[in-house]
């Protein structure tokens, strides 16, 4: 976990260099936000501190300062709403047919949800699924579909004798690293309980995501993120741990992106807009989507707004 250098300045979880200052995020500026979103203000007890935005000088992760991660009230106020878990994610889909293609798979998703990644996996069967979340009704709903589910984290799992060391072939976390103050030693969790050859598989937002360009996405931002990943910080992350990487994104189209970036501005995130009422919108407002489309034309090094990493367990 970070924790402050000689200089009174905020460590990076990747680095000893001294970090850059980005932005500051009072409680008052999330609140607002948070409600702009969501279209209801969160309760005030759900957020306890004043944010900064600090960015690694060696591998330009960005990080809260304080790393503290949202408490119980802010998530329990976010599971209240049904967009908050998604039945699908690209990374089921690249994940599975990897996973599938073993004969001896054994898998634990770590931040399961309501275990829809595990449901998908019709390549493995039930007793050789394992769902771990720190939330009590997403667990409750694991176990309603058969999967043996755990409350809790790895390490409370392993103690318990729920699992041990090196019991599965397969580790998947989606999208719980950029949630977590110490990301370093999350993923070496990960690694614990994966065996020799096998495979952990971690995604996160690839940040900034190419909207935030246009639109501020306090979704992005703590209290909800700790941490904004992207090539150079999982490449660090995999050299302080030891382990071989390989990356994985998918198809991202710059006019897609595009579309999506005006659709955001002009209607919100939770908007329903038809295919042709956009395409009419855009029409009438031709000039402001090109320059969304020319900024969208030069984003790299990945143009995915997602990055799903592999990581192989020497």
């Amino acid at each position: 976990m970070a924790d402050v250098n000689e200089a009174g300045l905020p460590r990076s979880p990747l680095s000893s260099t001294a970090p850059e200052k980005v932005r500051t995020l009072p409680r008052t500026f999330i609140l607002e936000q948070l409600e702009r979103y969501f279209g209801t203000r969160p309760p005030a007890e759900s957020l306890e501190c004043d944010y900064e935005l600090w960015r690694c000088a060696e591998t330009d992760l960005e990080f809260a300062w304080p790393l503290r991660a949202g408490n119980d009230v802010f998530y329990q106020w976010l599971a209240g709403f049904k967009t908050y878990y998604p039945a699908h994610r690209w990374e089921y889909t690249a994940v599975r047919r990897l996973i599938e293609g073993s004969s001896t798979a054994r898998v634990l998703d770590v931040g399961c949800g309501r275990g829809d990644f595990l449901r998908s996996l019709n390549g493995v069967s039930t007793e050789k699924k394992f769902a771990l979340d720190m939330n009590e009704p997403a667990i409750a709903d694991c176990r309603r579909h058969g999967l043996t589910a755990y409350c809790g984290t790895i390490e409370s799992a392993m103690e318990t004798g729920a699992f041990k060391g090196g019991d599965f072939s397969h580790v998947t976390a989606f999208h719980c690293l950029e949630h977590v103050a110490d990301p370093v030693g999350f993923v070496r969790s990960l690694i614990k309980a994966t065996a020799r050859n096998g495979k952990v598989f971690i995604s996160t937002p690839y940040s900034p995501m190419s909207f935030e360009s246009d639109w501020f996405d306090i979704m992005n931002h703590p209290p909800h993120h700790m941490t904004r990943w992207n090539l150079k910080a999982y490449q660090k992350l995999a050299a302080i741990l030891g382990v071989k990487i390989t990356f994985h994104t998918p198809n991202a189209p710059a006019i897609k992106r595009a579309l999506n970036i005006y659709k955001l501005i002009r209607h919100g995130p939770h908007a329903t807009i038809g295919k042709w009422q956009l395409i009419k919108e855009v029409a009438g407002d031709f000039r402001s989507f090109l320059g969304l489309y020319r900024k969208q034309m030069h984003r790299s090094p990945v143009a995915a707004d997602v990055l799903l990493v592999e990581l192989t367990v020497p």
